[in-house]
């Protein structure tokens, strides 16, 4: 029976890029009230690798301190120092039932908008084995592309809605118009393609200045 063997490459921090989920200098502030200042490093979901799913924030007072590890119980915000087109913060939110995970916080008013990026797994077979070019054995190897996420919540909701998401099957578009069914003055501009996936800010901006219930 063929043997089937999958080699990761890759797979841990080497492609996590973006600066906020490596070790960046900030500000943890925690529910007790404590503020710590130092390095700071929050995990990056990948798509289908439930294994990588860890939601703690990592804190050290340094680069070479001691590494302490700080759940959704006892963090409050996280604040980077890093220069940022679109400022905010970063904080945990109710993705689905019971779990939680960090997200920025670009907009606050009757919705938030938040955004995390997640990276996007794809898998491609080697033909030859470059370890043994006889073997029968089939080699995988894996590579990954970042994406950004966006979702909103109201003030009365639990849980995050996603507007743009890797995991969702309906477009942006028919998202948006179910979500902001209840502002007519919104909709009609959004049947109307006035509002496009690189216009989720200024959509979600909108909604909190012209629709009043």
């Amino acid at each position: 029976m063929k043997i089937r063997l999958t080699l990761i490459f890759l797979l841990l921090n080497c492609f996590l890029s973006y600066a906020q989920y490596e070790w960046t200098s900030g500000q943890l502030i925690l529910k007790n009230g404590d503020s710590l200042i130092g390095f700071i490093q929050i995990p990056m979901n990948v798509a289908r690798l439930v294994s990588l799913g860890k939601s703690e924030v990592e804190f050290k007072e340094d680069m070479q301190g001691y590494v302490n590890s700080y759940d959704k119980s006892q963090v409050e915000k996280i604040i980077f120092n890093t220069y940022d087109a679109n400022p905010g913060y970063y904080e945990y939110a109710l993705l689905k039932k019971r779990k939680y995970r960090i997200f920025k916080l670009l907009l606050d008013g009757k919705v938030k908008l938040y955004t995390r990026t997640v990276a996007i797994e794809h898998k491609e077979k080697i033909i030859d084995n470059p370890y043994n070019p006889n073997s029968d054995v089939d080699v995988f190897k894996y590579h990954y592309e970042e994406e950004q996420e966006f979702y909103v919540i109201r003030e009365d909701e639990t849980k995050l809605t996603p507007l743009i998401s890797h995991y969702s099957l309906s477009n942006f578009k028919n998202r948006a118009l179910k979500y902001f069914s209840d502002c007519k003055d919104l909709t009609e501009y959004l049947k109307e393609d006035l509002y496009e996936e690189i216009d989720i800010i200024e959509l979600v901006n909108d909604y909190n200045l012209i629709c009043e219930f």
